[in-house]
C-alpha cells in the first residue's frame, strides 16, 4: 500500500495565503466607518515600536497574546511563540524572547520548524481568526465581508483565496481535522458546480 502523501506543508502555505487575506481584512476594519474594529473587539492599540506610523494591536486571550501590524502578525504562548511574515506570507517559529516588532527581523530569528509543531503552534491564532469573523459578522452582517472580499479581488494581483463564508469553513475544517483537510481550491471548485 502506498503511504499517503503528507499535505500539510502545502496546506499550511495554502492557509498563510488565506492569512494574508485576512490581514487586507483586518485593514479595512481599522477605518470602518463605525469606528476601529479592533479596538471594539477588545484589542489595546500603540505606536509600532518599529516602523514608523504604524501600530501594534495586543489582544490578550486565555490561550496566549496576538499581536497585529500591517506587516506582520504573532500569537504567544507559554508554550510557543508563532509569527506571521506578510512579506513572505509565511508562518515561522520565533525565536528571539522578546516578541517581534515590526520591520526589525531577520532570518536568523525564524525557525521553519515541522509541519506538525507550526500547526500546533498556529492553532491558537486560528481559532481567533473564526471566533473574530462571528464576531464581525455578528456585527454587521455577511455583506460587509462580501464587500471587502471585492475589494480585495480589484487591487490583488494574484489570484484570491477564498470568499468569506468558505474560508472560515475551511479554517474549522483545517482545525478539527489537523491538516488533513482538502485544499481551499477544491471549496471553489465545488462551489462552481
Amino acid at each position: 500500500m502506498v503511504p499517503k502523501r503528507n499535505i500539510l506543508p502545502i496546506l499550511l502555505k495554502d492557509c498563510a495565503n488565506g492569512f494574508y487575506q485576512q490581514m487586507y481584512f483586518l485593514g479595512k476594519d481599522v477605518i470602518h466607518p463605525a469606528g476601529n474594529q479592533l479596538i471594539k473587539y477588545g484589542f489595546k492599540k500603540s505606536p509600532s515600536q518599529g516602523l514608523k506610523g504604524t501600530s501594534c494591536y495586543r489582544l490578550d486571550e486565555p490561550s496566549g497574546v496576538i499581536e497585529l501590524y500591517g506587516s506582520c502578525a504573532s500569537t504567544y504562548s507559554e508554550d510557543s511563540k508563532l509569527v506571521f511574515l506578510r512579506e513572505r506570507c509565511r508562518f515561522y517559529h520565533w525565536l528571539p524572547n522578546h516578541p517581534l516588532i515590526a520591520g526589525q527581523w531577520s532570518a536568523d530569528k525564524v525557525d521553519v520548524s515541522t509541519p506538525q509543531d507550526i500547526l500546533a503552534s498556529l492553532t491558537p491564532l486560528l481559532q481567533w481568526w473564526l471566533a473574530y469573523e462571528a464576531w464581525i459578522e455578528e456585527n454587521h452582517g455577511s455583506d460587509y465581508r462580501k464587500q471587502c472580499y471585492r475589494e480585495w479581488a480589484k487591487i490583488k494581483s494574484k489570484a484570491n483565496w477564498l470568499p468569506p463564508e468558505l474560508a472560515t469553513q475551511w479554517i474549522n475544517t483545517f482545525l478539527e481535522q489537523q491538516g488533513q483537510t482538502p485544499r481551499p481550491k477544491q471549496l471553489l471548485s465545488k462551489k462552481a458546480i
